[in-house]
C-alpha cells in the first residue's frame, strides 16, 4: 500500500483521519539522532511513499544546521523536493520580529506549547528558512495545532486524489466561459496527444468555480523532481494552437513526433482549428462587451467625480486601456486590469490627467467588471501586484489563492491553506527586500492576512 510518512507531525487528528480512511502511515520524529535520519532518508527511498508532511520545531533548525547532521539534511531535502510534500512551521519561527508573547488565557495547549517554545538564533533560522526557500520546498505556516491538523488533512486528501494544479475563476470575470472551454480543450490535448491519463473536475463556490486537474499518483510523467509540468505542457499546447491557425503542415507534423495515430492527425488539427478561431472570436466579443459595459457604467455612475470637459471618446478609452488585450488564447488565463495611474510616466505612451480621486473611481468600476463576483479591496489588489512583481512559477496558484480567500463562499481547508500560503509568500518577499518601502507594504499585507484569517 502507499505510504504516507509523517515527520515530526504526530497531531491525534491527522492519526485518526488516516486510520478512518485505511490509509497506511509511518511516523518518524527529526528531533533526534542523524542515524534516524538516515532511516527516515531510507524510507522515502524503499517504499512507494504517496505524500510527506513534515513539522519543524525550533529544535530541529538547530539540528538542520549543524555539522554532523549536513549529509543527512541534503539527501532528506533531496528526497522531500522529488515527492508531494507540506513542510509545517510555526509561524514565530517564519518572522523577522522577534516573537510576540499570545494571550494564554484558557487556552491550555496555546500555553503550554508557548511555555515549551524554543526559538533558535537569527542567523539558524535565516539560514534554514534559506534553505527551504531555495529549493522551493512547499512551506506553510501555522499558529495552532488546530490549522496544522486541517491543512494537513486537505494536502493528504489531495494528494491521494493526485491534484496536480488547481485554478479559481470568479464568475463573471473576463473570459470566464472561454477559460473553461480553453480548459477542457488543454484536458483533451493532454489525452489524445500527451497520452496522459488526467482528469478535470470543478467545484462550484458561491462566486466562482475551481478547476482542478487530477493525474495518477505514481504517473511520473507530469512529475519533475516532485512538481508538475502542467504549466509547461500547457505552453507546448498554446503554441500547438498557435499552429493550427498558421501552419496547418507543422502542426500535423508535431502530432505525428509525438506518436499520434497518423489516422486521427488531420481530424485532430481540423478540430482544434476550428475550436481556436469560436475561440478567438469569442474572446474577441467577450472583451468588446466589457469595454462597452465600462463605458457605461463610467458614464452613469461617475458624470460628477470626472472633469466636465470628459467625452465619450475619453471614457472609450479608458475602458479600452484597463481591459487587457489579446495576445493569444493563453492569455485568457493570465491576463489582468491594468490600473490606471495618474500621469503615468516611464515610457508610458499615454498620460492620464485626471484627478486621484476620479482615477480611483475609474478603477473601482473596472474592478467589478473584470474580476467578476468575487470583489477586490485595495489589499487584495496590492497582494496581487506583489504576486506579479515577485512571483514565478507559484503565480496562477498564488493568484488563485487571493481570489478564494477574498470568496467567504470557499471551504474553510481551502482559505485556511490559500490565506497560509499567501503569508508565506509574502514573509518571503520581506525577508529579501532590500527598499524599506517594500518591507513596510509587506508588513501591512501580513498584517491584513492574519486579520482576514481570524488571527
Amino acid at each position: 500500500m502507499p505510504l504516507v510518512l509523517l515527520i515530526g507531525v504526530e497531531s491525534e487528528g491527522i492519526v485518526s483521519t488516516l486510520k478512518t480512511a485505511g490509509r497506511q502511515y509511518k511516523i518518524k520524529k527529526l528531533d533526534s539522532g542523524s542515524e534516524n535520519w538516515d532511516s527516515i532518508v531510507a524510507y522515502l527511498d524503499r517504499f512507494d511513499v504517496r505524500c510527506v508532511l513534515v513539522k519543524l520545531n525550533g529544535r530541529v533548525y538547530d539540528l538542520l544546521v549543524h555539522p554532523d547532521y549536513e549529509s543527512a539534511r541534503e539527501r532528506l531535502l533531496d528526497r522531500l523536493a522529488r515527492l508531494p510534500h507540506a513542510i509545517f512551521v510555526y509561524e514565530e519561527l517564519l518572522f523577522d520580529s522577534p516573537p510576540k508573547q499570545p494571550e494564554l488565557l484558557e487556552d491550555d495547549e496555546n500555553a503550554y506549547f508557548w511555555l515549551s517554545f524554543h526559538r533558535p538564533k537569527e542567523d539558524v533560522r535565516k539560514t534554514v528558512n534559506a534553505l527551504l526557500s531555495n529549493r522551493g520546498l512547499n512551506v506553510l505556516p501555522y499558529r495552532r495545532n488546530a490549522e496544522l491538523t486541517v491543512m494537513a488533512a486537505k494536502f493528504v486528501e489531495d494528494a491521494e486524489h493526485g491534484l496536480i494544479f488547481r485554478l479559481y475563476i470568479p464568475t463573471g470575470r473576463l473570459w470566464a466561459h472561454e477559460i473553461d472551454r480553453l480548459l477542457q480543450l488543454f484536458r483533451d490535448y493532454l489525452s489524445r496527444v500527451d497520452h496522459l491519463s488526467v482528469r478535470l473536475d470543478q467545484r462550484r463556490t458561491g462566486s466562482g468555480t475551481v478547476f482542478e486537474f487530477f493525474a495518477a499518483p505514481d504517473d511520473q510523467k507530469l512529475l519533475v523532481k516532485g512538481k508538475s509540468t502542467l504549466d509547461v505542457r500547457f505552453q507546448e499546447f498554446s503554441e500547438f494552437l498557435d499552429l493550427c491557425a498558421s501552419d496547418v503542415t507543422q502542426a500535423e507534423n508535431l502530432l505525428r513526433a509525438k506518436q499520434v495515430d497518423p489516422q486521427e492527425v488531420v481530424a485532430i488539427v481540423s478540430r482544434y482549428s476550428k475550436e481556436l478561431k469560436r475561440l478567438q472570436i469569442d474572446l474577441r466579443h467577450d472583451r468588446e462587451l466589457k469595454v462597452l459595459s465600462i463605458r457605461q457604467r463610467l458614464e452613469a455612475e461617475l458624470s460628477e467625480v470626472l472633469p466636465i470637459n470628459t467625452t465619450l471618446d475619453d471614457l472609450s478609452r479608458l475602458a479600452d486601456m484597463a481591459v487587457p488585450s489579446i495576445s493569444g488564447v493563453g492569455s485568457a488565463l493570465s491576463s489582468e486590469p491594468r490600473l490606471l495611474q495618474v500621469n503615468a510616466a516611464g515610457g508610458s505612451n499615454v498620460t492620464i490627467n485626471y484627478s486621484p480621486q476620479a482615477i480611483a473611481a475609474v478603477n473601482a468600476v473596472v474592478a467589478r467588471e473584470i474580476h467578476g463576483d468575487v470583489h477586490l479591496n485595495e489589499m487584495d489588489r496590492k497582494l496581487l501586484d506583489l504576486i506579479e512583481m515577485h512571483a514565478s512559477t507559484d503565480k496562477p496558484a498564488l493568484t488563485s489563492a487571493v481570489r478564494e480567500l477574498a470568496d467567504a463562499s470557499t471551504p474553510q481547508a481551502d482559505r485556511l491553506t490559500a490565506g497560509k500560503r499567501l503569508l508565506r509568500f509574502v514573509l518571503q518577499v520581506g525577508s529579501k527586500a532590500a527598499d524599506k518601502m517594500v518591507d513596510l507594504g509587506v508588513g501591512i499585507l501580513q498584517t491584513y492576512l492574519e486579520k482576514k484569517l481570524g488571527l
